[in-house]
C-alpha cells in the first residue's frame, strides 16, 4: 500500500469516526493463513516433492561432475614437469567443462520451474481463499477486513481473525 492509499485510509476512519462503535474491523495475516491451511499444507507439500525430485537430480550431476574433476585432477598430477596432456586427459577436461555448464543451466532452470510452480500453487491457493474471506466478512457482518503486512505499524490482536479464517477456510477446501 502506497503512502498515498494510506493516508487516505485514514482520513476516511477519521471522517466516519463517529460512527465507529458500529464499524467492524478485522485484520488477517495471509501468509499465516496460508502456510496453516489446508489447502496451503497440500501446495507446500507438493511443492516439496517437486523440489525433492529435482534436488535428488543436482545430488546425483553434481556427483557425477565431482568423480570426473577428480579424474581430471588426478591425472593432471602425474603429468611431469613440462609434460603434455594426453588426449584422453584433454578429452575428460573438456567433457567435464561441458557437463559443469550443463549442470549451472540445470540448476537455473530447476530454480526458475520451481518459482514459477510455487507462484502457480499459491495462486491457486488465494483464488480458493478469496470468496471464502468474502463470505466470512459477510456472515459475521465485517465493515472492514484488511491483510496484515508491512504496512500496518500496529494491529490488535483482538481484531485478529486469522485463526477463524483457517477454520473456515479448512471446512470449505474439504468440500
Amino acid at each position: 500500500m502506497n503512502r498515498s492509499i494510506l493516508i487516505a485510509t485514514l482520513l476516511f476512519f477519521s471522517a466516519v469516526s463517529v460512527h465507529a462503535a458500529e464499524l467492524i474491523v478485522g485484520h488477517y495475516d495471509l501468509q499465516r493463513l496460508v502456510s496453516q491451511s489446508d489447502a496451503g499444507k497440500e501446495a507446500r507439500e507438493k511443492y516439496l516433492v517437486k523440489a525433492k525430485s529435482y534436488q535428488d537430480e543436482i545430488n546425483s550431476r553434481s556427483e557425477k561432475l565431482k568423480n570426473l574433476k577428480e579424474e581430471v585432477e588426478a591425472g593432471a598430477k602425474k603429468l611431469k614437469e613440462n609434460e603434455k596432456p594426453s588426449a584422453q586427459l584433454m578429452e575428460k577436461d573438456k567433457a567435464y567443462e561441458a557437463q559443469y555448464r550443463e549442470f549451472q543451466r540445470l540448476l537455473g532452470g530447476y530454480r526458475d520451474e520451481l518459482k514459477v510452480y510455487d507462484n502457480e500453487l499459491t495462486r491457486k491457493v488465494l483464488e480458493e481463499l478469496a470468496p471464502v474471506v468474502s463470505e466470512f466478512a459477510a456472515a459475521n457482518k465485517y465493515d472492514y477486513l484488511f491483510r496484515l503486512n508491512e504496512t500496518f505499524s500496529y494491529a490488535t490482536e483482538k481484531r485478529d481473525i486469522t485463526d477463524d479464517l483457517v477454520k473456515v477456510f479448512n471446512k470449505a477446501h474439504r468440500k
